[in-house]
């Protein structure tokens, strides 16, 4: 939204010297110092979550239980489960929630989902998507306790673009990789097949 549509409120951390330190930086009226007094406050429409994911289904079910509309960071939780939890909150209290993925909204992409919604390019047959970056100084993804490994975090921007194309769910879906240490992948490639044998291939 443009800046004129909407102002930052309030910020909640877990420790209120840390809220409070995030406010002071970007002049955001109030500060608090639990994610459960911000659900409480009247002065909050949306919020917008960007904790370490393994708490994106925790804090989402607490914001929208309490009335939020929600925009959280991707991934949208853990597992199917969770994710499931996250809808059906959203509509039993008929709040707007959303995964917060920036890259939807680039022009770029918004031109190329328009071609192929009007079949400007003709029929898509196969979709290559191969995106990454070194993410081996980024100590959240490297513990299966943070939420680690690259489908996680960087998974949704691949297959997003398949999903465009094909507007279906695969039919078979192929994958091989790599993992660290402590078991988090770490580079995957996948493979997913639709009806009519149309693929896509990612990295």
């Amino acid at each position: 939204l443009p800046a004129s549509d909407h102002k930052v409120q309030a910020v909640a951390a877990r420790t209120l010297d840390r809220a409070q330190d995030f406010a002071k930086k970007h002049e955001i009226p109030s500060a608090y110092g639990s994610y459960e007094e911000l659900a409480k406050s009247k002065d909050v429409d949306v919020v917008y979550i960007g904790v370490l994911n393994p708490q994106h289904y925790e804090v989402s079910l607490l914001m929208l239980n309490s009335g939020k509309h929600v925009l959280c960071e991707k991934p949208l939780a853990m597992n199917k489960k969770q994710v499931e939890g996250i809808l059906a909150a959203a509509k039993a209290n008929k709040r707007f929630f959303m995964e917060a993925v920036w890259s939807r909204f680039f022009p770029a992409y918004q031109v190329v989902r328009e071609r192929i919604s009007s079949g400007q390019l003709g029929e898509v047959k196969e979709v290559v998507v191969n995106f990454g970056f070194p993410l081996a100084n980024v100590d959240r993804l490297q513990k299966r306790e943070l939420g680690g490994g690259v489908v996680y975090d960087l998974g949704v921007y691949t297959i997003q673009v398949s999903q465009w194309a094909f507007q279906e769910k695969p039919q078979k879906i192929e994958s091989s990789g790599t993992t660290n240490a402590e078991g988090i992948d770490d580079d995957v490639s996948c493979t997913l097949t639709y009806s009519g044998g149309r693929t896509a291939r990612m990295r």
